[in-house]
């Protein structure tokens, strides 16, 4: 095996990467026109519809297509390996009329339209990415709670199997371990066909997890949104208006909210990578809100194997980013720092989340 060198410079801190991240998201993202957006909206009857010009393609940052009007958020998707965005209407469905969540107007998978295509009402306020560095601790600390009602309200919606909320009734997991696997073995192929890092590293990454995947064998499973950070959070003032941006939803443990939530917490600037706003969060963190954060779930923060549980996640999402292949320079930074700093057997205090909970003096 290769010598293990010890990373010295975050390569995702430093411009190029940001430089090369915005310039992956310009090729990404799927193309479409205005009068595209404009005709399938009169193909699912939407009313009030908007005109031409009113119809704003949303900025860098998002994978997806995003349109705006003065009363509609749109995405579109032209890729039919799987649906992206039926868990927006799930969650619509079930909790709009309790919580603050998207609004689901009208979607459609390749049946009446020649893509997928959600819908929704625009939600007032703004963007808590735009002003969340201004607002004094007390005030973040209150939109926070709010989001975290409205998380507990989403688990409340439980499921018989685990998976992608997204495939609900199209595929099955009995156990969340079963579904991490798959995952992560679809990963990994893909990372060995690409030759995306060193075979080495790969391969000692996935004895490591297998080892411990059967962790999560007796959990039960809930709507999980596991992507909850200031980009996706509207408020009017101290008032939560939305938590948007439920794609990537999971039927899956509670503790898989953690994930975003944490690292939301902790290095708030990883979900303003590749955008404009990047170098304001750059360093940021807001600490101040973990122990709200734990108050809120005490059942999961007791856990005795918390640490080992958020530790394979966050081993199961690099190596994800990873086989995505978004940056090579950033693939060998990651690889790198699963090898040296996530795959203790016993004493997990330095490992990623080991250092948030364990480490922080609040």
């Amino acid at each position: 095996m290769q010598e293990k060198q010890k990373t010295t410079q975050k390569y995702v801190d430093s411009e190029e990467y940001q430089n090369e991240i915005a310039q992956q998201y310009k090729e990404r993202v799927s193309k479409f026109t205005r009068q595209e957006v404009l005709d399938a909206l009169k193909t699912l009857n939407i009313q009030n519809l908007p005109d031409l010009s009113e119809i704003i393609e949303a900025g860098a940052g998002n994978v997806n297509a995003t349109f705006l009007t003065k009363e509609f958020a749109i995405k579109l998707n032209q890729r039919k390996e799987r649906p992206e965005y039926l868990a927006n209407k799930i969650v619509s469905d079930r909790l709009g009329a309790q919580v603050p969540v998207v609004d689901v107007l009208a979607y459609d998978y390749f049946d009446k339209t020649s893509f997928e295509i959600l819908v929704m009402k625009r939600s007032g306020g703004n963007m808590l990415l735009d002003d969340i560095l201004g607002m004094s601790e007390q005030d973040r600390e209150i939109i926070f709670q709010q989001v975290l009602d409205v998380i507990e309200k989403i688990f409340s919606i439980s499921f018989t199997n685990f998976g992608l909320v997204n495939l609900n009734g199209k595929e099955s997991f009995a156990t969340y371990s079963d579904f991490l696997v798959k995952e992560f073995d679809e990963h990994v192929a893909k990372i060995m066909a690409e030759k995306l890092c060193t075979p080495e590293y790969i391969k000692e990454i996935e004895a490591y997890f297998k080892k411990h995947a059967h962790i999560f064998d007796n959990c039960e499973s809930v709507f999980v949104h596991t992507d909850t950070h200031m980009g996706n959070i509207l408020h009017e003032g101290m008032k939560l208006t939305a938590l948007i941006d439920f794609d990537s939803s999971l039927k899956a443990p509670k503790v898989r909210a953690l994930n975003s939530l944490l690292g939301f917490i902790d290095n708030p600037q990883q979900f303003a990578e590749g955008t404009k706003d990047f170098p304001k969060f750059k360093g940021k963190n807001f600490y101040h809100l973990l122990p709200i954060l734990k108050s809120k779930f005490p059942e999961i923060f007791a856990d005795s194997q918390l640490l080992r549980k958020l530790n394979l996640i966050g081993i199961k999402e690099g190596v994800m980013w990873v086989s995505q292949n978004w940056s090579t320079t950033w693939n060998a930074e990651m690889i790198q720092g699963l090898i040296e700093n996530e795959l203790p057997e016993n004493d997990l205090s330095q490992t990623y989340h080991g250092k948030i909970l364990l480490n922080q003096k609040i």
